[in-house]
């Protein structure tokens, strides 16, 4: 793909997830250049890839941002595959010809963690490799009535002005003077506070150190995806929030979508080995502090026993995740769930995940 096909794709993407047939915006243009070619470690053979037609009509696209990995010690660059697309009037061969690009054979390393079951066949058929776990998703409940007010808001016109009704507030005082397990209780000695992207991106290597596979982000590239992240207003506000323990030393961080009200969207929770219950617990008490209603995130799989610990949570299928790698040791990874992939190393933060154009 070049940055002179994005008019095409624009228009492929509205056909695709927005049912209109009609010319991308600018402003959908200008967010698909930024987020397709913007990158500092963006380079054309690991970018986005189309299909043309002999007349020049595209037909099929996969989406992609490149992202540097890091396999057993050495540096890779990625592609992270975001939206895929195909014309339903035109043949679907395209489809099927990009599909087999993403074999292992032809792919250092290609991952979505957002794949629909038809993209995760098309990943099947392609002898890429399914992650069950990393595909589930979390909630935990603060406040019952506003959560489900704002979750109705989400699906429906009626829904959003049902939620404008100032009825939340007290039928949730009520539910939680009933329902102690909706509190959470603070970790003794324990605290959290405002993390300067700065002493994020520096610290933020020493979390993920004992994976063998684990994203990069070096400076450039992790600055370039939080103020991209920071686009998305759909979501709320970008908070970075570091965790101390009693003894002042810092042993985590987490990264979330939010504002007083609404639900939070958690992208990442990063903590020294054996504090991920620490972590996790002093994240939900400041979210439920906050005046979060609930809080939604993905499974990392060596975090899931921590989670379960938490009370008023529920957990679901989010989306599939999919990973294509000619690399012994990424599939080596991934059976011993040692890969880390989602959140800001996923396409959740993007706007073309949850905003409308």
């Amino acid at each position: 793909m070049t940055v002179d096909d994005i008019p095409q794709v624009g228009r492929l993407f509205y056909k695709t997830f927005r049912n209109r047939a009609s010319n991308s915006s600018n402003a959908f243009n200008d967010y698909f250049q930024q987020l397709f070619f913007g990158s500092p470690i963006y380079q054309q053979q690991y970018g986005s890839i189309v299909h043309e037609t002999s007349a020049g009509h595209i037909s099929s696209v996969v989406s992609a941002v490149p992202m540097q990995y890091m396999v057993d010690g050495g540096i890779i660059t990625a592609r992270l595959l975001c939206a895929f697309m195909t014309d339903p009037d035109m043949p679907c061969h395209g489809a099927a010809e990009l599909a087999l690009t993403m074999r292992p054979r032809n792919q250092d390393l290609c991952f979505t963690d957002s794949a629909s079951p038809a993209s995760a066949g098309a990943f099947k058929v392609a002898r890429a490799a399914l992650l069950p776990v990393h595909g589930l998703g979390w909630c935990r409940v603060f406040q019952p009535a506003g959560f489900f007010a704002r979750s109705a808001a989400s699906r429906s016109t009626l829904g959003r002005h049902a939620a404008r009704l100032p009825i939340a507030r007290p039928v949730d005082h009520i539910i939680r003077r009933m329902i102690p397990g909706l509190h959470v209780e603070p970790g003794a000695g324990m605290h959290d506070e405002d993390m300067a992207p700065e002493l994020f991106v520096a610290t933020v290597q020493d979390f993920l150190s004992d994976y063998p596979v684990r994203p990069v982000w070096s400076g450039p590239e992790l600055n370039w995806i939080l103020d991209v992240a920071r686009l998305n207003a759909s979501l709320g506000d970008l908070n970075i929030r570091s965790v101390w323990d009693q003894n002042a030393e810092l042993i985590g961080c987490f990264v979330y979508f939010g504002r007083p009200g609404m639900i939070a969207q958690v992208m990442n929770i990063f903590s020294q080995k054996g504090k991920d219950a620490l972590v996790i617990n002093q994240m939900m008490y400041h979210l439920e502090q906050a005046g979060l209603v609930a809080a939604r995130g993905h499974v990392q799989p060596r975090q899931l026993d921590a989670l379960t610990r938490q009370r008023a949570m529920y957990y679901k299928h989010r989306a599939h995740t999919c990973v294509s790698t000619r690399h012994a040791g990424v599939l080596n990874a991934i059976d011993r769930n040692d890969m880390y992939i989602g959140g800001l190393a996923g396409e959740s933060w993007s706007r073309l995940v949850s905003d409308f154009f």
